[in-house]
C-alpha cells in the first residue's frame, strides 16, 4: 500500500513539472496566465470580465502563439506559486523583476513596462514630502511585494510596517488615518486614485524605478522565449502601444521605447533571441516539485509559523472567551417570552448567518471608521470573530435547551422554582453537556477562520504561511506544515471533549434530571 502510495505521489510530481511544457500547452490549446485581478490598470474585473493592460498583452501573446489566453485569477500570495504547482503557465500580475525571485527557480521575459515605487499620503500632510520621512512613520504596504521590500531598505521597523493583501487596503488605512502613508507601483496608485480616495495624493516622483516582467517556472525557458519574441514583434508593429495609451492615458515616446529596449533584468541589452538558439540553450535543473516536501524549507519555516500559530490561539481563545457567554445571552433572548428580546436576537443572528465573515471584518474594520469608531486590528479581529460565533454559539445553546424535556422544567416549577433558577439549577446544566460536541465543532471553525483577519493586516497562522509560501519556491512545503500546525492546535481540543464526554455520560440518563430536581429543591 505505501509503495502504491509512492507512485501515485510521484505521479502527481511529474504530471505538476510537465504541465507547463511547451508541447503540453499546444496540446492543450490554451495559455493559462495566472493573476491578481485587483491590480488596475493591469489587471481588474469589470462586469464579471477580466481587463487591463496585462489581460491586453497576455491575450496578443497567446494569439501569437496560436493558442486562446486563459486568465486565473487568484489572491497574490499565490499567484508565483501557482507557477511551480502546475496550475498556470505564466504568472502576469505586474510583477517587478528581482535577482531575488529568479534565484528561486522563476524566470522571466525581457521587461515590458517600466514602473516605480511611489509615496501616497494624505492631502495636506506636510510630514511626508519624500522617502526619507517615512522612517518613523507608520507604512502601510501590500504584503510580498517590492514595495514592501523598498520600504523596508528605508529603514523603516518591521512594526512600522502594516501588511495588507491589496494597494486598495492600505489606500483606505490611509485614508483612515492608521497608517501615514502607503507605497506601491505608480501606475496602480494613479489608476486607484483616479477612481477614488479624493483625500490621498500622490509624493513627488517614483524613488525607485523598476521594470516588470512575465513569469515561467525554471523549467520552461522555451516558452520565454516565444513570449519575448511576441513581444519584440508586438513593440514592432504598434500593438504594444495601442495598449499602452490605452491603458496609461499617454502616447508611448522614442524615449520610453528606448529606455524600456536598453533594460534587461541584469540591467544589459535585450537581445532579440531566436527560437532556434532558444532550444540549444541548457534546460535548468529541477531539483523538486510543488509535491514534494523539502525538509529544509520547512524548518526555516517553523520560526514564523510558530509565530503565527500564537496569534491564531489568542484570536480564538478571546473570540471563544467572548462569543460563548454572548451566544448564550442571545439564546435566552431568541426563546423569552419577552417579544422585543426575541425580535433583536433573531435579526442579529439572522443577519450575521446570512452575510460572509470576510464582509463583517471589513466593515467592522473599513467601514466603522467612517462613523467615528476606530478598531486597532487585532480589537477588530476579536470583535468580528466574536460577534461572528457568537450567532451561531446561540443557535447551538437555543436547540439544546428546547431539546429538554419540557417536563423538567415543569417539575422545578412545581418545586416552587421561579423560571431564573429552574434554567440555572436545571436546564443549563443538562444543555452544556448536549450542545458540548457542536460547541467543540464550533472552535475548530472559529480557529480556521481566524485565517480571514489578514485582510486587516494580522500576521495569524495562514498569514504567515502565505507570506512565507509567496516567494519561497515551494509553497506546497509551507502549507503542509500550516496544516501540521493546525491539526496541533485542532487534534488536543477534541480529545478533551471526547474525555469530558466519557466523564459526564453517567449522569446523562433521563432519571438524573429527577436526582438533581431533589437535589437542588432540599
Amino acid at each position: 500500500m505505501l509503495a502504491g502510495l509512492a507512485l501515485a505521489w510521484a505521479g502527481l510530481a511529474s504530471v505538476a513539472v510537465a504541465q507547463g511544457s511547451l508541447p503540453q500547452i499546444k496540446q492543450r490549446g490554451e495559455l493559462i496566465f495566472a493573476t491578481d485581478p485587483t491590480y488596475p490598470p493591469f489587471e481588474y474585473m469589470e462586469k464579471a470580465q477580466m481587463i487591463g493592460f496585462d489581460v491586453d498583452i497576455g491575450n496578443e501573446i497567446a494569439k501569437d502563439l496560436g493558442l486562446k489566453a486563459k486568465w486565473i485569477g487568484l489572491e497574490w500570495a499565490g499567484v508565483l506559486g501557482s507557477l511551480e504547482s502546475g496550475k498556470c503557465d505564466l504568472a502576469m500580475a505586474g510583477i517587478t523583476i528581482t535577482a531575488e525571485r529568479k534565484g528561486k527557480g522563476y524566470v522571466f521575459s525581457r521587461p515590458y513596462l517600466l514602473s516605480g515605487q511611489e509615496i501616497v499620503r494624505r492631502k495636506g500632510d506636510t510630514r511626508i514630502n519624500g522617502p526619507k520621512d517615512l522612517v518613523n512613520k507608520i507604512v502601510a504596504v501590500q504584503q510580498e511585494t517590492t514595495g514592501q521590500f523598498a520600504v523596508a531598505k528605508l529603514g523603516v521597523p518591521k512594526d512600522h510596517m502594516l501588511r495588507f493583501d491589496q494597494v486598495q487596503d492600505g489606500l483606505m488605512d490611509v485614508r483612515n488615518k492608521r497608517s501615514d502613508a502607503t507605497v506601491g507601483d505608480l501606475p496602480t496608485l494613479k489608476a486607484i486614485l483616479q477612481k477614488g480616495f479624493p483625500e490621498l495624493e500622490l509624493v513627488g516622483e517614483p524613488f525607485v524605478k523598476e521594470t516588470l516582467g512575465i513569469v515561467a517556472w525554471k523549467n520552461n525557458p522555451e516558452l520565454v522565449g516565444l513570449v519575448n519574441r511576441s513581444l519584440n514583434q508586438m513593440m514592432v508593429d504598434g500593438r504594444y502601444a495601442v495598449a499602452y495609451k490605452k491603458w496609461f492615458g499617454e502616447p508611448l515616446t522614442a524615449k520610453i521605447v528606448g529606455e524600456l529596449e536598453n533594460r534587461k533584468s541584469d540591467g544589459s541589452p535585450v537581445p532579440d533571441v531566436p527560437i532556434a538558439a532558444m532550444k540549444e540553450l541548457p534546460q535548468p535543473k529541477v531539483t523538486g516539485s510543488s509535491f514534494s516536501f523539502r525538509w529544509e524549507v520547512a524548518g526555516a519555516a517553523i520560526p514564523q509559523l510558530i509565530k503565527g500559530a500564537e496569534l491564531t490561539l489568542a484570536l480564538t481563545l478571546l473570540s471563544l472567551l467572548i462569543g460563548t457567554p454572548t451566544g448564550l445571552i442571545f439564546a435566552l433572548m431568541r426563546i423569552s417570552p419577552v417579544k422585543p428580546l426575541n425580535w433583536i436576537a433573531t435579526v442579529y443572528v439572522e443577519i450575521v448567518r446570512g452575510t460572509p465573515l470576510l464582509m463583517q471584518i471589513y466593515v467592522i474594520y473599513f467601514v466603522l471608521p467612517a462613523v467615528g469608531v476606530e478598531l486597532s486590528s487585532f480589537v477588530a479581529g476579536v470583535l468580528a470573530l466574536s460577534l461572528n460565533a457568537a450567532a451561531y454559539i446561540s443557535e447551538i445553546f437555543r436547540a439544546g435547551i428546547e431539546s429538554i424535556d419540557s417536563g423538567q422544567m415543569e417539575a422545578a416549577r412545581s418545586l416552587g422554582m421561579d423560571y431564573r433558577v429552574a434554567m440555572v439549577n436545571v436546564i443549563l446544566p443538562q444543555t452544556v453537556r448536549r450542545v458540548l460536541p457542536p460547541l467543540t465543532n464550533e472552535a475548530v471553525a472559529l480557529l480556521k477562520d481566524s485565517s480571514l483577519v489578514s485582510v486587516v493586516a494580522l500576521a495569524e497562522l495562514m498569514r504567515m504561511g502565505k507570506e512565507i509560501a509567496t516567494n519561497g519556491g515551494s509553497p506546497t512545503t509551507v502549507y503542509l506544515t500550516v496544516a501540521v500546525f493546525y491539526l496541533a492546535m485542532t487534534l488536543p481540543l477534541t480529545w478533551l471533549v471526547r474525555r469530558l464526554e466519557a466523564k459526564w455520560q453517567p449522569i446523562s440518563r433521563p432519571r438524573d434530571g429527577a436526582r438533581r430536581l431533589k437535589r437542588v429543591a432540599a
